[in-house]
């Protein structure tokens, strides 16, 4: 089927990111396209065209191939849903290896672009009180959350980074004010945290995992969504049997 000319195209994908980068060790099982409008173009097993509006008013016209910073930014912008997402993620981890560079603010338009086609997807609302945001649907509180962070630290990372006056809002210019490895800190133990209180009868393993990848679609803040995916390779792994942890310490508590 043929393309009319007023319907810009761009090749984007694994086919875009073997063409920069050949040592790209995944081949390319079908050609994904880019495009304005979708109306009148059909898929095939060979060629899938997916609309993209918001991508073309950063691409100049007569590009062929989506750039590597275009690319890192539009596969980081699909990390917000559990569609395709460790495949996304070992992308994105590749490109910031290679040196690419992604664009905050076009991640934000087409994350607000991409919640039009998946609308019951929520995050975590900070800015609720504490009562709304532990009864919300997504947020849990069998024991006291706040406790169970004291359970891991005496003295929590979050409260570092708290807004003044607020029991679950944080503040963005409070967290890049931390050093490095108290912001992962920062991470891990929310993470540990939630693992908890949702997968407690797993291996803590595989419940921080799935928590982390939770964690970066629903749960952390949008300006913090960037150092998380930024340093995944370094918070992908629990340090600690939290479960263990936390679990002997509420017996402890009970008796």
């Amino acid at each position: 089927m043929q393309i009319e000319k007023s319907n810009r195209t761009l090749i984007i994908g694994s086919t875009a990111m073997k063409y920069h980068f050949p040592d790209f060790n995944r081949e390319p099982k079908d050609i994904d396209i880019a495009v304005e409008q979708s109306d009148n173009l059909k898929s095939t097993r060979e060629i899938e065209y997916l609309e993209n509006p918001i991508i073309f008013k950063y691409i100049p016209e007569g590009q062929k191939y989506i750039d590597p910073d275009m690319l890192l930014t539009l596969k980081m912008s699909h990390l917000f849903f559990n569609i395709n997402w460790d495949k996304h993620m070992w992308d994105v981890q590749f490109l910031l290896k290679k040196g690419c560079k992604y664009d905050f603010d076009i991640i934000v338009e087409l994350y607000e672009y991409w919640k039009k086609y998946h609308p019951r997807h929520r995050r975590s609302d900070l800015n609720m009180s504490k009562d709304d945001f532990f009864t919300n649907a997504i947020n849990y509180d069998e024991h006291e959350h706040d406790h169970l962070h004291t359970l891991i630290n005496s003295e929590p990372s979050y409260q570092k980074i708290l807004v003044d006056g607020q029991d679950v809002e944080i503040s963005e210019a409070k967290f890049n004010e931390l050093t490095f490895d108290e912001k992962l800190d920062v991470i891990r133990e929310e993470v540990y945290v939630m693992a908890y209180e949702r997968y407690k009868d797993k291996n803590h393993l595989v419940a921080y995992s799935k928590m982390l990848k939770k964690f970066i679609m629903q749960h952390a803040p949008i300006w913090m969504f960037p150092f998380v995916v930024e340093n995944y390779l370094k918070i992908n792994r629990a340090e600690i049997n939290f479960i263990n942890l936390i679990k002997t310490k509420l017996n402890y508590e009970l008796n």
